[in-house]
C-alpha cells in the first residue's frame, strides 16, 4: 500500500483555517492523503480585534475562537504544538513536543512586530501583535491609573498618565480609539481628572492611516483631536528608555506606556527556513503561492506576493483567506493532476474602528464614516467568522461585542442580556403548543378539511371582520375565498404542525415564527389574540426548545450534518492536541 501524503498547515489563523477546510473539501474522498493543522494554542486569535482586549472593551475570550469547532466534521487533524524549526530539505517540522514530517507544507504563521533597529524599542515598548500582548497593555493601563492616584510627585504622575501609541496605521489608530473611550471610565473609577491624562499618537510619516483617502484621514484626525488626542506627524522615534522616548527632532517625551504598532515583518520562523524572502522578511511566493522550495507554500502575512501590476498583497483578513484558498487548490491540483490557478485578489476595502462610537471605512470605492461604517465593519467581521466557523462563531461574536462586553453597554443591551432558565419558557411553549394543537383538531372535527365554506360562511372564523382593513379584505375576497378549501386545509394543518412542534420542542424557532405569522393574520382580520402573539415572541428567540424539548438533540445533529456537507466531510479527525501517527 502506497504511503499517504501528508499536508501540514502551520498556523491557525484565517488563512490556515481556510486552507485546511478547502483542502478537506477537495480531497475528502481520498484515502491516500492526511491533512494536519498545527497551532501553538487550541484557539484562533482574531488578531485584528486585539485592541478590543487591550482597551478593555471585550473580555479576553472575546477574540478567541475554537479551532476544534472550526474543523468539526472535517478530516483535518488538529495538533497543538509550538514549532521551533523547519528542516526544509528533510521535510520535517520540529516542535517542542515532537517532529512532524510532511510532503506539502502551507506556512500560515503570520507576522511579528518590526522594530527597525530603534534602540530600546523591543526592550521597553509594548506591542499589540498577540493575545498576550493585549493582556499586558490592558494590565499596564490599569496599573498606571492605580499608581497615579496615590502619586504625589507631579512629574511622575504625568508620566504614569501619558499613554503613547507609536505608529498611525490601522492598528495604532484602533488602539488609541479604544483608549479614548476607556480612559473616560478609568478617570471616573480612580477619581482622576480627564485633563490630567495625555493620549498621543506619534507617526513618522506626514499623515496617519496612509492607506485611506485624505478625506477619511481628515475625519479620523478631527475625531481624535476633538477627543483630546495629540497627533505628532513627521516624528520618527529614535530611542526608547523605560521612562520615555526621544524623537528625531531631539524632543524627549516622558511616559511609562509606549505601545508600538509602527510596522510588521515576517514571522521569525520564516526567516530561518532559508527560503527566498522579500520585504521585511516575508517569504517570496509566485502567483500560485509556492515558495522557492517546491511543495512549500506561504499565505497571508508571512508571504510576499507581488502581482503583475506590482501590487504587494497587504496584510488583511481578506488577503489571508483568499491566499489560503488558492494555495489549497494548487496543492490539491498537484495531488490529483489538476490545473493550478494563480491568485486573483478581490479586496473590498479597509475599515478602521476608532473606539466603539466611531469608524471610517473605504469599501468598494465608497468613503464612509460614523455609524454606517461601524455597522459595515461588524458585518465584515461576521462575514469572515462565518467563513471559517459558521453560525457558531457569528453567535459568539455577537455575544462578545454587544451583550457580554466590559464597557459601553446601553440600557437596552443591559436588559436584553439578562438570562433566565429556559425551563419557565418551556412551560409557556408547551401551553402555546397545546392551544394550537387543540385549535387545529377542533377544525378537523368541524369539517374544515371536507367542505370549503368555513372561511366564507362562519362569522366567527371569517378572515373579514368589522375592523378588518380594506386592503386586507380586498385581498381575502380576491384570493382566499375563491380557494377556500385549500386555505382551510393549510390553516388547519399548519395549526396542528405548529402545535405538535411546540409541544415536542422540535424546531421551536420555526414553529414560533409560524405562530407569529398566523396570529398576525388573525389580528389583522380582527380575531387574533395579542396575549398569544407575545407568548410566541418570547418563545421564539429564547431557546425554549432545549428545555424538555427535542431541539436539545435535533439541532446539534442538524448542525453537524450541515457542517459535514458544507465542509466536505472526511475521515474522523484525531483528538485535538494529539500527535497521532504524524510523529516520526
Amino acid at each position: 500500500m502506497a504511503e499517504k501524503k501528508r499536508i501540514v498547515i502551520l498556523g491557525g489563523g484565517y488563512g490556515g483555517i481556510t486552507a485546511a477546510q478547502k483542502l478537506n473539501k477537495l480531497l475528502a474522498r481520498r484515502d491516500d492523503v492526511e491533512i494536519y493543522l498545527i497551532n501553538k494554542s487550541p484557539f484562533q486569535v482574531y488578531l485584528t480585534e486585539l485592541h478590543l482586549v487591550a482597551g478593555n472593551r471585550v473580555k479576553p475570550e472575546g477574540v478567541l475562537y475554537s479551532l476544534e469547532k472550526a474543523l468539526e466534521e472535517t478530516g483535518v487533524r488538529l495538533v497543538i504544538d509550538e514549532i521551533e524549526d523547519v528542516d526544509v530539505k528533510a521535510r520535517v517540522l520540529k516542535g517542542k513536543k515532537a517532529e512532524y514530517p510532511f510532503d506539502y507544507l502551507i506556512l500560515a504563521c503570520g507576522s511579528q512586530p518590526e522594530y527597525f533597529g530603534i534602540p530600546g524599542m523591543k526592550e521597553h515598548a509594548f506591542t499589540l501583535w498577540s493575545f498576550e500582548d493585549a493582556l499586558k497593555i490592558r494590565h499596564r493601563v490599569e496599573e498606571m491609573f492605580d499608581k497615579a492616584r496615590y502619586e504625589l510627585d507631579g512629574e511622575k504622575r504625568r508620566e504614569y498618565l501619558t499613554f503613547v501609541v507609536g505608529g498611525g496605521g490601522f492598528t495604532g489608530i484602533e488602539m488609541i480609539g479604544e483608549l479614548v473611550e476607556w480612559v473616560e471610565d478609568l478617570c471616573r473609577e480612580y477619581g482622576i481628572s480627564r485633563d490630567e491624562v495625555t493620549l498621543m499618537v506619534v507617526e513618522a510619516l506626514p499623515k496617519i492611516l496612509p492607506n485611506l483617502s485624505d478625506e477619511l484621514i481628515k475625519k479620523a484626525t478631527d475625531y481624535l483631536e476633538r477627543n483630546k488626542v495629540k497627533i505628532l506627524l513627521n516624528s520618527p522615534i529614535v530611542n526608547v528608555e523605560p521612562d520615555g522616548f526621544t524623537l528625531k527632532s531631539g524632543e524627549k517625551i516622558k511616559t511609562r506606556t509606549l505601545i508600538w504598532t509602527g510596522g510588521v515583518r515576517g514571522n521569525a520562523l520564516a526567516e530561518k527556513l532559508g527560503l527566498e524572502t522579500g520585504g521585511r522578511g516575508r517569504i517570496k511566493v509566485n502567483e500560485y503561492l509556492e515558495t522557492s522550495e517546491k511543495g512549500i507554500y506561504a499565505i497571508g502575512d508571512v508571504s510576499f506576493y507581488v502581482n503583475e501590476k506590482n501590487f504587494v498583497m497587504p496584510a488583511l483578513v481578506e488577503s489571508a483567506m483568499q491566499s489560503g484558498e488558492c494555495a489549497a487548490h494548487n496543492i490539491a491540483a498537484e495531488i490529483t493532476g489538476g490545473s493550478k490557478k494563480p491568485l486573483k485578489l478581490n479586496l473590498h476595502g479597509n475599515m478602521v474602528s476608532i473606539g466603539e462610537r466611531y469608524c471610517v471605512a473605504e469599501v468598494m470605492g465608497r468613503k464612509l464614516d460614523g455609524w454606517i461604517a461601524t455597522f459595515i465593519k461588524h458585518m465584515a467581521d461576521m462575514h469572515y467568522l462565518f467563513g471559517v466557523g459558521g453560525w457558531t462563531f457569528v453567535r459568539e461574536y455577537i455575544g462578545h461585542q454587544f451583550f457580554n462586553k466590559n464597557r459601553g453597554k446601553s440600557f437596552i443591551v443591559q436588559n436584553l442580556g439578562v438570562s433566565t432558565s429556559a425551563f419557565w419558557l418551556a412551560i409557556l411553549r408547551i401551553y402555546l403548543g397545546y392551544r394550537w394543537l387543540m385549535s387545529g383538531l377542533e377544525k378537523v372535527h368541524s369539517g374544515w378539511l371536507a367542505a370549503g365554506d368555513k372561511l366564507v360562511a362562519g362569522a366567527s372564523t371569517s378572515p373579514i371582520g368589522p375592523n378588518t382593513p380594506e386592503w386586507y379584505a380586498s385581498f381575502v375576497e380576491k384570493f382566499i375565498f375563491p380557494h377556500a378549501l385549500f386555505f382551510q386545509t393549510v390553516i388547519t394543518l399548519s395549526e396542528i404542525a405548529i402545535g405538535t412542534c411546540l409541544v415536542l420542542g422540535l424546531f421551536t424557532m420555526l414553529a414560533s415564527l409560524g405562530s407569529l405569522f398566523m396570529l398576525l393574520n388573525f389580528m389583522i382580520s380582527g380575531s387574533g389574540d395579542m396575549w398569544f402573539f407575545m407568548v410566541s415572541l418570547a418563545v421564539c428567540f429564547s431557546g425554549a426548545g432545549h428545555s424538555f424539548g427535542l431541539d436539545r438533540w435535533v439541532i446539534p445533529w442538524i448542525s453537524r450534518v450541515v457542517k459535514r456537507i458544507i465542509r466536505g466531510g472526511g475521515r474522523k479527525p484525531a483528538l485535538p492536541g494529539s500527535i497521532h501517527d504524524v510523529v516520526s
